[in-house]
């Protein structure tokens, strides 16, 4: 043994312990990420893994051994629940809890009946499955920041493989009865892996944290939170310094009479009216449209690559599914309209302002003509 193995445990208990804390403390201040607060708590747990291996190695005792190879797998199943809710956005907490079960019963058997080494070969086996778990529930999510994720991968990766040359030891070894607490050189790679291993997801975890929260906070910036669609100013971001490809549609919806619903039935029921419209016109569009609130009772649908007939058919089903919604107030049901203007980029060149601007001027003599229904000039002189 090139190293001391207490030592190198020691120092493992530290690492955890120190990374567990960054993790929590960045939780606390955010708190809105909770897979931070489940990585966190599993570190916490190895924490009390590694003390317990460091007393096991100078004070051989079963129980200490059972008790350690059990946090450590406890805390490796706690690390990939966190890598769950990284990419499933939720704790799948039967499948954890089957895991868990599993593990703790192959690992806590074979020592019962006095077979040692079994159970330690089985925990070192079942930590490269969970850590190989882990690593792959993050390749599945790599999209959302590849290069920290990747790394990530790699540490865990490297950390899984670790634990399978202590296993190959403890079989070579020969008999299934410890004697004496597993050391060697397999031991001493797999605790120098995680020193080199903790460290390095912490960083990197704290990097993709940043990473998202960043993103998160650019797409509350383009977001209504209201609708959840784009806002005035990201539609402008989007469409606004370029020209319009060829056969573009511009539509632009403002509900009729929005006012007198905030004033007779209150700002709830406003937003209700508000929300339900946002989601109807997004169950008639199609992938590449784009949908967006300019504000107040007003909203705008881009349609690219667009035939005359296929704008109309949007537009109309637009108007007519929302006039069917029927909305419940304390007053008895209420339903709304929505007037429609509808422009058309028919020459390339044409900038997204100037079609906006004859949308807007449609809907006037949508709202002019008698509201609830579609106003498109550029396509009567596109027919």
């Amino acid at each position: 043994m090139f190293v001391d193995q207490t030592s190198l445990l020691l120092a493992l208990g530290v690492a955890s312990f120190a990374l567990s804390c960054t993790l929590l403390v960045t939780w606390l201040f955010t708190r809105t990420d909770p897979f931070i607060l489940t990585w966190a708590l599993g570190t916490f747990v190895l924490v009390f893994a590694f003390a317990g291996f460091s007393i096991y190695a100078v004070n051989f005792n079963t129980l200490f051994g059972l008790v350690s190879n059990c946090l450590l797998t406890t805390g490796f199943v706690m690390l990939y629940g966190a890598s769950c809710l990284f990419t499933e956005q939720r704790l799948p907490i039967r499948r954890l809890a089957i895991i868990e079960i599993i593990c703790l019963l192959l690992i806590s058997l074979p020592i019962a009946f006095g077979l040692t080494a079994l159970g330690a070969l089985i925990g070192n086996l079942l930590n490269t499955g969970v850590l190989l778990l882990t690593a792959r529930k993050f390749w599945i999510g790599r999209r959302e920041a590849p290069v920290w994720i990747a790394g990530i991968v790699i540490f865990y990766t490297l950390a899984a493989l670790s634990f399978l040359p202590c296993a190959a030891m403890i079989y070579l070894k020969g008999p299934l009865v410890l004697t004496a607490p597993p050391s060697g050189w397999a031991e001493d790679l797999n605790s120098i892996v995680g020193l080199i291993g903790i460290p390095g997801i912490g960083a990197l975890s704290l990097a993709l944290n940043q990473a998202r929260s960043a993103r998160r906070h650019r797409e509350e910036a383009r977001t209504d939170p209201l609708t959840g669609l784009l806002n005035r100013r990201a539609l402008f971001d989007l469409c606004g310094a370029a020209a319009l490809e060829k056969s573009t549609a511009v539509l632009v919806f403002d509900l009729d009479h929005f006012k007198s619903i905030n004033d007779l039935h209150g700002h709830s029921m406003g937003d209700e009216v508000l929300r339900r419209f946002a989601r109807t016109m997004q169950t008639s569009l199609r992938a590449q449209d784009v949908a967006a609130r300019l504000g107040g009772e007003e909203f705008a649908v881009i349609l690219p690559a667009s035939t005359p007939d296929v704008i109309m058919r949007v537009a109309e089903r637009i108007r007519m599914g929302f006039a069917t919604e029927t909305f419940q107030t304390p007053s008895g049901p209420l339903r709304c309209t929505v007037s429609v203007g509808v422009a058309f980029a028919a020459n390339e060149g044409e900038y997204f302002d100037a079609v906006l601007s004859r949308a807007d001027k449609a809907l006037y003599l949508a709202k002019d003509s008698g509201r609830n229904h579609v106003v498109a000039p550029d396509l009567k002189l596109v027919a």
